[in-house]
């Protein structure tokens, strides 16, 4: 089968994001597929610690640097067929990264003998995430019911639409566009901004981007339910980015708040493999075969309970 790289990104940090992304890797791993984790959080990353691994010294950072090629960073595991590659996590400093490096990590990622790469970015719709979200087969967010990390979940879509934008109108245009959504905000005026509609009555942007939004749509995840309304979260975001954003996005499904992660993670043993038949683990499992059966991507409302 073809490869397949999934990029996982997320509003803000603290929803989660590097728990889903390690909990899909090893999901897939169990289903006997062979994955790659890569963590690209440049400025947190601790990938190593939800997998229960010592760090170590060889990290992206030596790819970033020129220094080895990505085949040459690959570190094994504990479970069979998953490999990883470490953050960076001894530096004091945000490592820099630019968007031409994320392209070539790409290339070199499409030569490895894996059927599935899981790449877990750092928080935020900085260009660098864009970028490689751009680059991914499948675009996956991650949110929780916290009021902040639900304002950044749209920050980030906003951030995904203007940056698809960019690629098909003139400067001129598209910093109309973003002042025009500037002074929307300050004006606080309710509802979200309909691109759509904005883009019919102004000229120097053309409507392609469109059809690529709604060919691959963001997949999103909520993490962390305590309640059934934290479940259908999804819904309404899903809900209110069809109707202000004109953006179509696929509600992959919920995974439950379950305290016993916080412990595993304290234990150095992945949760997984510590709790292999509890509710989080059937979630997991329901998750990452709806990212592998491409047939289902366009299909309207999940849930996987």
């Amino acid at each position: 089968m073809s490869q397949k790289i999934f990029a996982v990104g997320a509003g803000k940090g603290g929803v989660g994001k590097t728990f889903i992304s390690s909990s899909l890797a090893l999901t897939l791993a169990k289903m006997n597929h062979s994955v790659l984790i890569i963590d690209f959080d440049l400025a947190g990353a601790n990938v190593h610690t939800n997998l229960g691994i010592e760090p170590h010294n060889s990290s992206i950072q030596s790819f970033l640097n020129n220094e080895a090629a990505l085949v040459n960073l690959l570190q094994t595991t504990s479970l069979p067929r998953l490999s990883m590659v470490q953050g960076v996590w001894q530096e004091w400093e945000h490592s820099e990264c630019s968007s031409d490096q994320g392209r070539r990590m790409i290339e070199e990622i499409r030569k490895l003998p894996f059927e599935y790469v899981i790449i877990d970015l750092g928080p935020g719709a900085t260009p660098l995430n864009l970028e490689i979200f751009a680059q991914a087969d499948e675009k996956i967010l991650i949110t929780n019911a916290e009021p902040t990390s639900v304002e950044k979940t749209y920050r980030f879509f906003e951030a995904w639409i203007l940056n698809k934008i960019s690629e098909n109108s003139t400067p001129e245009a598209y910093l109309q566009l973003k002042n025009t959504v500037k002074e929307f905000r300050a004006q606080k005026k309710k509802g979200l901004f309909s691109f759509r509609k904005y883009l019919n009555i102004n000229a120097g942007i053309s409507f392609d981007h469109f059809d690529e939004l709604l060919s691959q749509p963001l997949h999103l995840i909520v993490n962390g339910c305590r309640s059934h309304q934290d479940q259908d979260l999804g819904f309404g975001i899903k809900s209110v980015c069809n109707k202000y954003f004109d953006l179509q996005i696929d509600y992959l499904g919920h995974v439950d708040y379950d305290n016993a992660v916080w412990h595993s993670i304290i234990n150095r043993e992945p949760f997984l493999i510590a709790k292999p038949f509890t509710k989080l683990s059937a979630q997991f499992l329901s998750l990452a075969k709806s990212l592998i059966q491409s047939e289902n991507h366009a299909i309207g409302y999940k849930d996987v309970v």
